[in-house]
């Protein structure tokens, strides 16, 4: 089988990486990776000393090669045409997350996938994973009972190099007026919120859906976007979800979450020793390992399934309530302002860079406390915090990026 990757920085780089590793010893072909010759980053050099040919556009790759699977890991804007180009030229495609900027761009995908007789898998790394796949299927064996309530809270740091490192981080639309809309809850932490979905979807391969949404959006850094979110959602099958995620924190928590069901739990902590528990009423406990091993798993289920050995977990069908979410809120609700009396600005050293970490004064109490009591900053009384209430999702499936 032949490969194609597109990108060959930050994400990207993990890619390529596990391709040369080849851990599982799948039989296939790096025929190519595309990256325009404008750009003049530095290639890697196991590029250079493997021989492995540059492409300017999947355009040119595709006038003399062919490809069985196409990896993108370009910017959040770029995905929906190369998925589709890759799906006319008869390459199925494993797409980073998110899908789109637009549930209307993913449907699209969607389309073309369908028309084209091809996968597209979506890379959120969790969908893939064997201990998130054992739990999904021993929720749905009705091991644990019918799921009640979800909560999960991420706190990772992130500094004013991190919106610096690219031309889109930070930014609802591009200088052309194309959508990205990204934030922290549609990149770094977006893992974590599609996994409440997929956890509690009632198909191995399906996620639940968002029906009512109750949403905050703060900002602290200087950017378009939000790099705080704060979620209660209540899913198509009647589960109540809680989301909490900031990059204007202190200290890097990594994520913790717990499920509860009418029979059981389910719970993670990255802070103790990162392995997901399920705990029975009647005392049963299975350990189902660490979620973040083995994140490259994507690629070779992907190469299975093209051989038609299992199915992929995560499609954009699957993927769609994270970014319909995110849709949703983007336009219903206002960005809030931290005021600027909470904010501190730290001074940081990463390498080869000095930077400035902006957090809020005792944001980490507030979202442990919100995460305890299963409440929303404005529902604390927080001084910063503002309420907007909730609204019904519906059908959704076209964003306009219109506020209310």
């Amino acid at each position: 089988m032949k490969i194609v990757l597109i990108g060959i920085r930050g994400y990207a780089k993990v890619f390529m990486d596990a391709l040369f590793e080849n851990k599982p010893g799948e039989d296939f072909e790096f025929t190519g990776y595309v990256y325009p010759r404008s750009r003049k980053s530095p290639i890697p050099r196991e590029l250079i000393d493997k021989n492995i040919p540059r492409f300017d556009s999947l355009d040119e790759y595709y006038e003399n090669n062919e490809a069985d699977l196409v990896i993108i890991s370009s910017p959040i804007q770029l995905h929906v045409t190369q998925t589709i180009k890759a799906l006319e030229n008869g390459s199925n495609v494993l797409c980073e997350k998110p899908i789109a900027a637009t549930i209307q761009d993913a449907l699209k995908m969607q389309e073309a996938a369908e028309r084209n007789g091809k996968f597209v898998a979506v890379g959120f790394q969790w969908s893939f994973s064997e201990p998130i796949l054992s739990l999904k299927r021993d929720i749905l064996s009705g091991m644990y009972g019918k799921p009640v309530s979800c909560k999960t809270v991420v706190q990772w740091p992130r500094s004013v190099r991190y919106y610096n490192r690219s031309s889109w981080a930070g930014k609802i639309k591009n200088e052309w007026g194309e959508w990205i809309l990204d934030s922290v809850a549609n990149n770094a932490t977006a893992h974590f919120l599609h996994n409440m979905f997929f956890v509690l979807g009632e198909e191995i391969n399906r996620s639940a859906y968002p029906a009512t949404i109750n949403a905050e959006m703060y900002r602290a850094n200087e950017i378009e976007n939000y790099d705080t979110f704060m979620a209660k959602i209540k899913t198509d099958n009647d589960v109540e979800m809680l989301f909490l995620a900031s990059h204007a924190v202190p200290e890097n928590i990594h994520p913790i979450f717990e499920f509860n069901f009418e029979k059981g739990k389910v719970t993670f902590d990255s802070a103790k020793d990162s392995i997901l528990y399920g705990t029975t009423d009647d005392g049963n406990k299975k350990a189902y390992g660490n979620p973040f091993d083995d994140e490259m798993r994507k690629i070779f289920t992907s190469l299975k399934a093209i051989r038609g050995e299992g199915i992929i977990p995560c499609d954009i069908l699957t993927a769609s309530p994270q970014l319909i979410t995110i849709n949703a809120v983007s336009e219903h609700y206002k960005i809030v302002d931290f005021p600027e009396e909470v904010l501190v600005r730290q001074p940081l050293k990463e390498p080869n860079l000095d930077t400035t970490l902006i957090y809020v004064k005792g944001i980490k109490e507030v979202l442990n406390e919100c995460y305890d009591k299963e409440k929303l900053p404005s529902e604390l009384g927080v001084s910063w915090a503002k309420a907007h209430g909730s609204f019904d999702v519906g059908e959704y499936t076209e964003f306009k990026g219109e506020k209310k």
